[in-house]
């Protein structure tokens, strides 16, 4: 899932703190050595920005400049693809298997 979002100059994560999937996306940021701007996100009250920005108003929400996306694997296969090094899924897809 993306939308457009405000222009920021770091990568925002809205995250929260007990959630499995946004502790996925952490450590996918921490493994690829990525700057980025961390908001918890207290479940029975979102801040303004992501209910603006995410229809859900889910955790983990990723904020990249003017991209907004949602859903972990959505999330760590962007990075993935934007951040090439260190690769977290093998160049060859056989070679996963």
């Amino acid at each position: 899932m993306a939308v457009a979002a405000n222009k920021r100059s770091v990568m925002t994560l809205f995250s929260g703190p007990t959630d499995i999937y946004s502790h996925q996306v952490r450590i996918v940021l921490a493994e690829k050595g990525v700057s980025f701007e961390i908001e918890h996100v207290e479940k029975d009250n979102p801040p303004q920005d992501l209910i603006d920005l995410n229809p859900n108003q889910s955790v983990p929400t990723l904020v990249d400049r003017e991209l907004t996306l949602w859903e972990s694997r959505i999330i760590m296969e962007y990075l993935d693809e934007r951040f090439p090094h260190p690769p977290l899924m093998p160049v060859y897809p056989v070679g996963a298997w």
